[in-house]
């Protein structure tokens, strides 16, 4: 159980994949000044995404703790990285899976982890002049993708929100998480989760000219 929280606990924070797979399908519906609609942002994605994070444990390294407990927790720095693939519909809705693993940066006691997860994103705001936007999104641990929507009874993980930026005809999309809160569940513990910087890179599956 402890490896468990450990990869959900630094993995949940890399939302990545969701926001990833906002691909956008930039060579049709276009807009009077050359940019791309909601309405095109479909399809498939897959990519990759690294940071870093800080997570926090209890005073014996036994169990994942808010980092803003007393005694004062004790922080380790981890490196953490992805490989997803994500699907997104033309309402705005995506689902992305999600793999992830993360390593300690320094010192030995705690295992490098692995978990498999499951992102869901909700556009908040998109420019199409300009190919940029944000939205929120969701982590769980369990349930499934089937298209774009989430299936299943996964247990809620964490939350966050991210920016992103299409290039190259919206075959490329590069994202950077801006917000992100674990939440208390069998597999994660509230504000166990500090100092995230995680960023990445989604390929369009099928690509547009």
């Amino acid at each position: 159980m402890m490896k468990l929280r450990i990869a959900t606990g630094l993995g949940l924070v890399l939302f990545m994949a969701t926001m990833i797979g906002r691909t956008v399908k930039a060579s049709q519906a276009k807009d009077d000044e050359g940019g791309v609609t909601l309405a095109s942002l479909a399809g498939k994605s897959a990519g990759r995404a690294s940071g870093f994070e800080t997570l926090c444990f209890n005073a014996t390294f036994t169990a994942l703790a808010a980092c803003a407990s007393v005694p004062p927790a004790q922080r380790v720095p981890y490196n953490v990285a992805e490989i997803f693939h994500s699907t997104r519909d033309a309402a705005g809705n995506a689902c992305s899976v999600e793999t992830l693993t993360a390593r300690r940066v320094f010192g030995a006691g705690l295992p490098t982890s692995a978990e498999t997860i499951i992102g869901v994103s909700t556009l908040i705001s998109f420019d199409p002049t300009t190919g940029s936007g944000t939205a929120s999104f969701k982590i769980y641990h369990g349930g499934s993708c089937i298209g774009a929507a989430f299936h299943g009874t996964g247990t809620l993980t964490a939350t966050g929100t991210v920016s992103f930026d299409v290039s190259d005809s919206g075959n490329r999309i590069e994202h950077l998480i801006t917000g992100f809160t674990a939440v208390a569940s069998a597999f994660s513990v509230a504000g166990s989760v500090n100092g995230l910087v995680f960023s990445g890179t989604a390929i369009r599956l099928q690509p547009q000219d």
